[in-house]
């Protein structure tokens, strides 16, 4: 999910042997790219966003901010989703799974170190993969991952996982989880064992990473990057303009853009995006818990205006959580609820609601003002009235995501196979399905890949027809470098960003 800088502002210096690099992190209060200098010394890489983690805590739902900028850079799993979308092994060298599908053997990689030097062990692999199914977990897959039932460690190298049914997903539930040492409960740059370490984080200001001399993979091709944090859109592709940055990774607007259409100074890349814009309900809370107002609300909103608004002729309109990259994506759920105010107005009357009053939190945001106005408006044509609460990103987690103490609300979720969210009834929108519970089940106990792709599409339709939430559209994914800028992904098919092999020519 996206998140944006929070209000509050603060420090986390950290010690030990990142100190050593400040220097190479100095210009990573603002300073910029310094993209007119000259020579041929490696230079550090400025990128300018607006997702800022809402805290340094791992393993956590409700911001993609941290996963964005510290997994695969300073943190790494046992396994990772790539920019393709693919499954990959990272710290696991092999991956073995019994023939029963209940025992899964991972063997680790050699020679892995964490930043303080000590060495990643099984043991230490079972501690953070426990701290993921814990009761008390924050981590928005550890329903997911309760599948594990035990974790041995038979070596120092070796991992067993026990399963209590065959998980189809195994791999791609294990890469949320980053592996810290052993007891390791501080965020500092000592428990990671990524291309960098993590120098500091300003809150509301930047985050700065270097690079790890002792790597125990293919060494960064920068000496370190820094993330700096905008509190909207113009401000950052100002600092773009004037130097200080060399590349933003998302742009939210197409109005935007023409300021950056010369190809000699800027490069513009438009990939694929997992970024899906959605208007949520409450259903635990009345009268969301009515499947004929949730149809009646969702079919009340013209998604192809609200897209046009936002993005002109760019992006696509959806209608299940389910991105085009996925292959359970199926474009005809878009128009199961189509824009058709009479049929809503008739959904409402059935429902015994003549004067609905929808409350609708959001953080606050240019994007997000323009489609909760639209909803707004589309509402009112109805009868329906809307009270917008606009919020900050910390405020949001608090109250929405973690204490769902909401009725409705707007938030674009930047997770891969997310659609599965829906099957976890604790999840923040409290959708509560038997029989789409029971489907992602069968998914993860299917035998072949043909299998689990009809049972998720067949979650997918139920959660189109029923509304729990209302897609809105996927927004395009759009990044602009400076000119000479490379080595960075165009897609967004994961949450993380790979910074590693991001180089400025000249440098």
């Amino acid at each position: 999910m996206t998140s944006r800088p929070a209000l509050a502002r603060r420090t986390l210096l950290l010690s030990g042997s990142a100190l050593a690099a400040l220097a190479l992190a100095a210009c990573g209060g603002g300073s910029g790219s310094g993209a007119s200098d000259a020579g041929g010394a490696e230079q550090e890489i400025v990128i300018g966003t607006t997702n800022e983690p809402t805290s340094m805590q791992r393993n956590v739902g409700g911001s993609s901010g941290i996963s964005e900028t510290t997994s695969r850079n300073v943190y790494e799993g046992l396994t990772a989703v790539d920019e393709t979308g693919a499954v990959i092994d990272v710290l696991a060298k092999t991956v073995e799974v019994s023939e029963d599908g209940l025992t899964v053997t991972i063997t680790l990689q050699d020679g892995v170190l964490f930043h303080d030097g000590s060495p990643l062990t099984s043991t230490a692999a079972a501690w953070s993969i426990g701290q993921a199914i814990a009761p008390e977990s924050k981590s928005a897959r550890a329903s997911d991952l309760r599948v594990i039932t035990g974790i041995d460690t038979p070596d120092e190298a070796t991992l067993v996982l026990t399963l209590a049914h065959r998980s189809a997903s195994l791999r791609f539930f294990l890469a949320s989880v980053t592996i810290v040492r052993d007891g390791d409960t501080e965020n500092t740059s000592e428990n990671g064992t990524g291309p960098y370490r993590l120098e500091e984080w300003v809150q509301g200001d930047h985050l700065t990473l270097t690079r790890n001399e002792d790597y125990w993979g293919e060494r960064a091709k920068n000496p370190g990057v820094t993330f700096r944090f905008f509190a909207d859109e113009t401000a950052m592709n100002n600092a773009l303009r004037t130097g200080e940055l060399d590349l933003v990774l998302q742009q939210q607007s197409p109005d935007q853009l023409s300021q950056f259409e010369d190809p000699g100074q800027y490069t513009i890349t438009e990939g694929s995006s997992i970024q899906k814009w959605v208007w949520t309900f409450n259903n635990e809370v009345a009268p969301f818990d009515d499947v004929r107002v949730r149809q009646a609300l969702y079919t009340a909103i013209d998604r192809p205006a609200i897209l046009s608004a936002v993005w002109g002729d760019k992006g696509v309109v959806i209608g299940s959580m389910p991105p085009v990259s996925e292959p359970w994506y199926d474009a005809s759920f878009a128009e199961i609820h189509a824009y058709d105010p009479a049929a809503a107005t008739a959904l409402l009357a059935e429902a015994g609601q003549t004067s609905l009053s929808v409350p609708l939190t959001y953080v606050a945001g240019s994007t997000e003002e323009i489609i909760v106005q639209q909803i707004a408006s589309d509402l009112e044509a109805i009868g329906v009235s809307v009270q917008l609460d606009a919020i900050d990103d910390s405020t949001w987690y608090e109250r929405v995501y973690t204490n769902k103490d909401y009725s409705t609300t707007l938030m674009s979720h930047n997770n891969p196979r997310d659609v599965l969210w829906y099957a976890n009834p604790d999840f923040y929108w409290q959708y509560d399905n038997a029989e789409v519970q029971q489907l992602a089940v069968a998914a993860e106990e299917a035998g072949t890949e043909d299998e689990q792709v009809q049972d998720i599409h067949a979650l997918s339709r139920i959660i189109a027809e029923e509304a729990p939430s209302a897609w809105l559209f996927m927004a395009p994914q759009i990044r602009i470098a400076a000119a000479g800028v490379t080595g960075f992904s165009p897609d967004k098919n994961a949450e993380p960003f790979v910074v590693a092999n991001i180089v400025r020519e000249g440098a």
